[in-house]
């Protein structure tokens, strides 16, 4: 046997099952295709600080760029207001300080072709040649076609493309990201400080016809949204919540590849964390005991849904009042109507208040303007 777990992906949920296993002393090899760890960047770079410092025991660190209390919502003329604590990163340095401690466990450039599960073992079929190991952790981001072939995957996938970079701004209000929604597109645009005069702006969304960097620079216009772009990024977010099953015989999937992102916001580096952290100790118990089947590993499934799967289903319901809202243009009742207590708990916590619940009930039975739509085939 080559070794005893392979992790092919190595984002967030990758890095974070690696050094799990690199402190238990298990035999593994992380391998991914790209170039360089942490490049190329593709989301906004928000974590959650108290998360945050559960994981790491503090937030002073080089690549922790700004903490953010307040979240502002703009809709035409509604500005609302929401407190609670994120910190913004620079993701590539996040994710190179992540890989340092098990930088030679790693094989770059190493692209997986193929996954077979064999009666001893299961195989990871790159393009340098086949690994074999006793389990495999899947954390590929988002791309499904392994957990199709597999039969884990059987929902259509909702996906956001996305697109922004890093931009020098104008004297920003630093503590404050800004959300901007507009009528027509389903999704928003943000503005997420790093300092008074950095900013990550992107913008997400599905039915947009035109390119989603023309409709991008748009947006930036009508908001007069003065910056100077200095890198871009683009990429593709899933937004239906988990994949049906998150493990098989010899394999775990967890962070985006599991499905593993706020629904509603995009929010995807804590879930990436506590789920490659989680596979990575179901990997070690389940190498203690010899056990690589599916009924052992299934307790993978049990701990994050005990940890987060509320959050998951309540980001999916929030996701659906949202499309609603922008499709009828009543998302300014949406956004105005919560206490800022419903607003939190619905978007950290999965709570969705009682009226909510009952709309998005309606709006699933109904079918409200979703029946013919091209881009989603189902909420």
């Amino acid at each position: 046997m080559g070794y005893q777990v392979v992790i092919v992906g190595l984002g967030p949920a990758g890095l974070m099952a690696a050094r799990t296993l690199a402190k238990n002393k298990i035999n593994f090899l992380a391998i991914d295709n790209k170039k360089k760890i942490g490049l190329p960047l593709k989301c906004g770079e928000g974590v959650r600080e108290d998360k945050f410092v559960n994981f790491f025991g503090d937030k002073k660190y080089n690549f922790v760029k700004n903490k953010i209390t307040e979240h502002e919502v703009i809709y035409k003329g509604l500005h609302r207001v929401v407190v609670y604590n994120v910190l913004e990163l620079d993701r590539p340095k996040f994710e190179q300080w992540l890989a340092a401690p098990i930088k030679s466990r790693i094989r770059l450039k190493t692209r997986c072709d193929d996954i077979k599960t064999r009666e001893d073992c299961i195989e990871v079929i790159t393009n340098k040649g086949t690994i074999k190991s006793d389990l495999v952790i899947l954390a590929n981001g988002c791309d499904f076609k392994f957990q199709k072939k597999l039969g884990l995957v059987k929902k259509k996938q909702i996906v956001i493309l996305g697109y922004g970079g890093i931009y020098k701004v104008n004297n920003v209000k630093q503590d404050r990201f800004q959300y901007y929604f507009n009528d027509g597109f389903f999704g928003y645009l943000w503005l997420f400080p790093k300092s008074r005069n950095l900013a990550n702006i992107g913008f997400g969304a599905l039915n947009t016809n035109k390119s989603v960097k023309e409709t991008f620079n748009k947006l930036l216009r009508r908001h007069n949204i003065k910056a100077k772009q200095l890198s871009e990024y683009a990429g593709l977010v899933s937004c239906s919540g988990p994949i049906d099953k998150t493990y098989d015989d010899r394999l775990l999937v967890c962070g985006t590849a599991a499905g593993f992102v706020h629904a509603g916001t995009g929010e995807g580096i804590y879930f990436a964390l506590e789920s490659g952290k989680q596979a990575a100790e179901i990997a070690v118990k389940a190498l203690k005991n010899k056990r690589f089947d599916k009924a052992f590993l299934k307790s993978y499934e049990k701990g994050w849904r005990k940890e987060f799967g509320k959050g998951m289903k309540g980001g999916i319901i929030f996701r659906d009042l949202l499309f609603l809202g922008l499709r009828y243009k009543k998302v300014g009742f949406l956004l105005k109507n919560p206490t800022d207590k419903e607003v939190k708990d619905m978007i950290i916590n999965g709570k969705i208040p009682a009226k909510a619940k009952l709309a998005w009930f309606i709006g699933r039975i109904l079918l409200l303007c979703y029946k013919n739509s091209k881009q989603i085939q189902r909420l």
